[in-house]
């Protein structure tokens, strides 16, 4: 039984991570992905109980934000609703975490590209369509364009660190040939901006942070001061000009300047933050009361189903839900996992290690223009995965040398 348990443990991660990956990244099935990521959730906890609770009690401070999320429950003003979404988004996070604790990092990158390439397949055979500024695109199983660009852009990146590595499998690095271009095409077709700037700007990181294996560790060092250098003059250009600029960025990618309606919403938020700026009203609460205000944001973008909208602001998210005190337990968390995801790539530049830093900082980046915290959503599971894949690869850097 022991090694038959020991067997099961090495060879199920990347499967784990392909199934949860799917399943957040589903949006046709809305009865079904729910109760398949909590059995998917409990069964693997059942096997993986020990390395979670190892986790837990060794990174506490990672973990705080949806214990927070949970007890937001006692001062939501709609309380069933908040303990309702708030366990569907424990289950979301708890799984991004269970794949960083089984999975390495080239069984995450393995995980990843299986999943993405089961979602483009799927959503090609589909041919489903949803609006955009420019007409009727390809949304597939994913339910809208940016999900299916993001799908795109992560199919596009798994693949590129696959294809590099050469302790992959042979028949993944093969599958990668055809998948790169496919995924590449989507992305810049999908009429989604984070999709297309996603599809310039991860390349560039990814082979940035691989080149630094040509580098000794002082040679990083110079790398990285010299970056500073350059972004410190660069940054106060960009703020000189940035109404100038933002006008050409918006033309570029086919936005108004309400960024699709977003600034509405954010002024909408801005009011409900000052009525309980410390505790928030509860996680979801503020699309699950039945106000003026959400349901106004609702009327506007021609939606009736509150529970998977979002503000796309991860900050304004999470300050109307839990306030200043859930701010600071998702930023915590934030800084650990760039601290460790950022080391994991410095000091050890590999193409699995490469990809983690690229897509966690790619997640990051989108904080100011979507949620990247959301229940059994796929920005999440990136964020917390690879993450929590960098903290569990220096935790076990003495029992396993893989990355």
């Amino acid at each position: 039984m022991p090694l038959l348990m020991l067997r099961l443990k090495k060879g199920l991660p990347t499967a784990l991570a392909a199934f949860f990956f799917a399943a957040v990244s589903i949006n046709v099935l809305p009865a079904v992905v729910p109760i398949a990521m909590i059995f998917g959730f409990l069964c693997s906890c059942a096997l993986y109980h020990q390395e979670i609770y190892h986790f837990a009690i060794r990174n506490k401070l990672v973990v705080l934000y949806v214990f927070i999320v949970l007890l937001s429950a006692t001062w939501s003003v709609t309380p069933s609703s908040t303990v309702w979404y708030g366990i569907q988004l424990f289950i979301t996070i708890g799984a991004a975490i269970l794949i960083g604790i089984s999975a390495s990092p080239r069984q995450l990158v393995r995980g990843i590209f299986a999943a993405m390439a089961f979602i483009i397949l799927a959503s090609v055979i589909s041919g489903r369509q949803g609006p955009s500024a420019a007409g009727m695109v390809l949304v597939g199983v994913t339910g809208g364009k940016t999900a299916i660009g993001l799908s795109a852009v992560a199919l596009v990146g798994s693949g590129i660190a696959i294809l590099f590595d050469r302790q992959q499998p042979l028949l993944y690095r093969l599958a990668t040939l055809p998948s790169i271009p496919i995924g590449a095409y989507l992305a810049a077709h999908v009429q989604a901006a984070t999709a297309l700037v996603g599809l310039v700007v991860f390349p560039i990181a990814f082979f940035g942070f691989l080149g630094l294996r040509y580098l000794n560790v002082v040679g990083r060092w110079v790398l990285i001061g010299a970056l500073l250098v350059i972004a410190v003059p660069s940054s106060l250009a960009v703020y000189a000009y940035s109404d100038k600029l933002d006008q050409k960025i918006l033309r570029v990618l086919n936005k108004d300047a309400t960024l699709s309606g977003r600034t509405i919403m954010w002024a909408k938020a801005d009011s409900w933050m000052q009525q309980s700026p410390l505790l928030g009203h509860g996680f979801r609460a503020f699309w699950t009361s039945g106000s003026s205000d959400s349901l106004g944001i609702l009327h506007f973008f021609s939606l009736t189903d509150p529970r998977a909208f979002q503000l796309h602001s991860t900050i304004k998210e999470v300050r109307v839900d839990t306030g200043w005190v859930g701010l600071l337990g998702f930023s915590i968390a934030a800084a650990i996992f760039v601290y460790h995801v950022i080391a994991f790539v410095f000091l050890y530049p590999t193409p699995s290690s490469a990809f983690i830093a690229a897509m966690f900082l790619m997640m990051l980046a989108h904080v100011p223009i979507e949620t990247i915290v959301g229940v059994f959503f796929p920005p999440t599971l990136f964020f917390y995965a690879c993450g929590t894949t960098a903290i569990v690869f220096f935790m076990n850097r003495g029992l396993s040398a893989e990355c």
